[in-house]
């Protein structure tokens, strides 16, 4: 006997798929048999991984979109459903942040952020939302550990994000009579290469992951996993949570 989850009936939109943790959720939904489409700010970036899907024989698209402008988002989502089909599964990944204490950081850094990791999160969401009300949809926003925690020198990301965690299950209460999920991933300190500066300030990997209950910060691969668990069957009387991977450094 064996478990095999199998969402080839789901066209998934993964955010900020080009790299690093929303790359490897978009290659493992794709796996599972999803239709993915890879949506990042960079075009390039979105295509070369649908370009590592399809070669593999699943079915991807790379669609470039700007989730802080309302229109683009619209625009991707339109070319979503034009080539794969209506949205049943979003993970929303992109997010932005500034590595400054509280003090340095400016006006222009904190808009910059909020539009990205909140707002743009929210706009998604709003644009997809016809799409999942009609395919009974999931929703998986990633978040972050320092949304409940906090963290040195991201003192506006880790604000961002906890915004990400209030909408997330706020919306899970309005949509879950209508069988719309709603979950968040909180990962802790994972390696990509869009983590490195703040892994160095804090003083390295090793450093780092001795901090950590299981002795080792997280990889992509690790993230993936959870979010792959909450748009399966096997997660359909959880919404509303929050899933803190981390390797047991938040325990709440």
């Amino acid at each position: 006997m064996s478990i095999e989850i199998d969402l080839s009936s789901d066209v998934a939109v993964v955010t900020g798929g080009g790299s690093g943790i929303g790359e490897a959720i978009a290659v493992l939904l794709a796996e599972a048999g999803a239709r993915v489409a890879i949506a990042d700010l960079s075009e390039q970036a979105a295509k070369s991984v649908a370009e590592q899907i399809t070669g593999k024989g699943g079915t991807a698209i790379g669609v470039a979109l700007d989730i802080a402008d309302p229109d683009s988002v619209e625009r991707g989502l339109s070319v979503v459903r034009e080539q794969l089909g209506p949205v049943s599964v979003l993970v929303n990944n992109a997010a932005t942040w500034v590595i400054k204490k509280f003090a340095d950081t400016t006006a222009e850094d904190t808009q910059r952020i909020v539009d990205v990791t909140l707002f743009g999160t929210i706009n998604v969401m709003r644009a997809s939302l016809p799409d999942l009300l009609d395919t009974q949809g999931r929703i998986v926003n990633i978040a972050s550990d320092s949304a409940r925690t906090g963290e040195h020198s991201m003192s506006v990301y880790a604000g961002a994000k906890a915004g990400v965690v209030a909408v997330t299950k706020s919306l899970a209460k309005e949509v879950g009579g209508k069988g719309v999920r709603a979950n968040v991933v909180a990962p802790g300190t994972t390696v990509t290469p869009g983590s490195s500066a703040f892994i160095e300030q804090v003083g390295g990997v090793d450093k780092l992951a001795r901090a950590y209950p299981l002795g080792r910060l997280g990889t992509p691969a690790d993230i993936a996993g959870a979010v792959l668990f909450l748009v399966s069957p096997l997660s359909t009387w959880i919404t509303g949570q929050v899933l803190s991977v981390s390797g047991g450094f938040t325990m709440l």
